[in-house]
């Protein structure tokens, strides 16, 4: 056999056993068009005839019980400096979503944004509770994904709106978000969610008072104010910042109607923005 035929053999060989890791797809492969599709559909339904999902190179890790991918996508290249947003964690909190996909769409046309950092954007973690006719704040499982992850204290609870989970970390929409977090090691998280109208921080303590100082000038733009709620067992704030000590702030929008997303996206712009300028919180 001659050496170019081993040396494709070889490239075969390589190709088929090489371990596969996010699928990614754009608006030419069928599976995004598809979900694509479902999207814009949704959104129609919402209102939402301003936004483009198809615009924006999406990924994801894995799928929900319902087969819906998880999708998440990367701006930039600079792994010195890593933000992860994360919205949709409540099916029937819709304006998240659509300030995420928003924030996606704006990403792509402001690339300066994200030129010496890396941003990885998941906007719609729940997406089963999300498209339900009635929208639900737990999965297709009937679990709270913000109650799920494995927290030192999780501890099972009732079936409720709240329900942790037969285990802890034991939904897809759960270990796709720790996915997130040990692959790219970020060094800061924002959460969107709503109705309670505020900014949550939990993490670390070293450099808290600049971290203070920008939550308070953020807090005067956007008109939301600063509030300081318990951690939950099993929730990000507890797992990704108080145990892993990452800066994680969630923002609480004050409504949850779905007409209210683009009214929250201008609210919030300059605080997604300025989040991403904060180099006292990188790495």
């Amino acid at each position: 056999m001659s050496n170019r035929y081993i040396l494709l053999l070889v490239f075969f060989l390589l190709f088929c056993f090489m371990p596969l890791r996010a699928s990614a797809f754009t608006h030419a492969t069928p599976e995004f068009t598809a979900f694509a599709s479902e999207l814009k559909q949704h959104f129609a339904k919402l209102g939402w005839t301003d936004l483009h999902p198809e615009r924006v190179a999406w990924s994801y890790y894995r799928k929900t019980q319902l087969k819906r991918p998880l999708i998440f996508s990367t701006f930039g290249e600079d792994d010195k400096d890593i933000i992860l947003l994360l919205a949709g964690v409540h099916g029937d909190e819709s304006p998240s979503v659509y300030v995420m996909f928003r924030l996606a769409e704006f990403l792509k046309d402001h690339p300066e944004l994200y030129r010496n950092k890396k941003i990885i954007l998941a906007p719609l973690v729940n997406p089963d509770g999300f498209f339900k006719p009635t929208q639900t704040r737990t999965n297709a499982s009937g679990v709270d994904i913000n109650r799920n992850f494995p927290t030192r204290d999780w501890h099972p609870g009732k079936r409720n709106r709240y329900y942790p989970g037969p285990t802890a970390s034991s939904e897809n929409e759960t270990k796709f978000q720790i996915a997130l977090l040990n692959h790219y090691r970020p060094s800061r998280i924002i959460s969107v969610h709503s109705p309670l109208g505020c900014y949550d921080y939990d993490g670390p303590c070293s450099n808290i008072d600049a971290m203070m100082v920008w939550l308070k000038k953020m807090s005067k733009d956007s008109g939301l104010p600063l509030r300081r709620y318990k951690v939950f067992p099993g929730s990000l704030g507890n797992y990704a910042g108080m145990e892993r000590k990452i800066h994680t702030l969630t923002i609480e929008l004050p409504s949850s109607a779905p007409n209210q997303g683009q009214i929250s996206f201008d609210r919030l712009r300059k605080t997604f923005i300025s989040m991403t300028e904060l180099a006292f919180l990188s790495k």
